[in-house]
């Protein structure tokens, strides 16, 4: 079953409702024991001084596995869906929102017929037919979009969200800093362990 949390979020005074694919903090999780099993093993056999390179690759693979495992998710609050990808976080409010696709991942589709793709929500098993929608791996996920979703068309923000966004753009994205940190640190560290060699 997957993550569904509730929380507060930053950017609004909304009660949020997170989702991270159930198997994302196991690989995350995997990804920083393998990596401080490197470092580990490389110091013991080679030494401190010699181990660097094992060091190196054993931090940038643990820092690979934060960035792309244990920090991307879905949100959904009062008035939008927030993806917190890899290296980008972008909102697409409700009064934008003309569709959820789950072909191969969760896509939100704008009105303007934009697409925002959600890293934290594979569903490779989307194109099996013999399963039923709700056995899918991204039902929790449509079902909290849809739910928040509805939640909005009957709620009190509708009217002044759709004034709020009709002439901005369908979805605001940024970078994550923290993310680009992440996979900066990584290939700066892969980068001095190969130059050491």
């Amino acid at each position: 079953m997957a993550s569904v949390e509730g929380d507060a979020h930053p950017w609004h005074d909304a009660l949020m409702r997170s989702y991270r694919s159930p198997s994302a903090p196991m690989w995350g999780w995997i990804g920083i024991a393998a990596g401080v099993l490197i470092a580990v093993l490389g110091t013991l056999v080679e030494g401190f001084p010699v181990a660097f390179v094992p060091i190196t690759l054993g931090a940038a693979i643990a820092l690979i596995a934060v960035a792309c495992f244990l920090r991307p998710k879905v949100e959904v609050d009062d008035h939008s869906v927030i993806v917190h990808n890899i290296t980008q976080v972008v909102e697409v409010p409700f009064a934008r929102l003309a569709d959820v696709e789950t072909q191969w991942g969760l896509e939100l589709v704008t009105d303007d017929g934009k697409k925002v793709g959600a890293f934290a929500a594979p569903d490779p098993n989307r194109r099996d037919r013999r399963k039923a929608p709700h056995e899918h791996k991204s039902a929790d996920l449509v079902a909290m979009v849809r739910g928040g979703e509805s939640a909005w068309l009957e709620g009190p923000h509708r009217a002044q969200d759709e004034q709020a966004w009709a002439d901005a753009p369908s979805r605001v994205r940024h970078w994550d800093f923290v993310g680009v940190a992440l996979l900066a640190s990584a290939a700066v560290l892969i980068i001095a362990g190969i130059a050491l060699v």
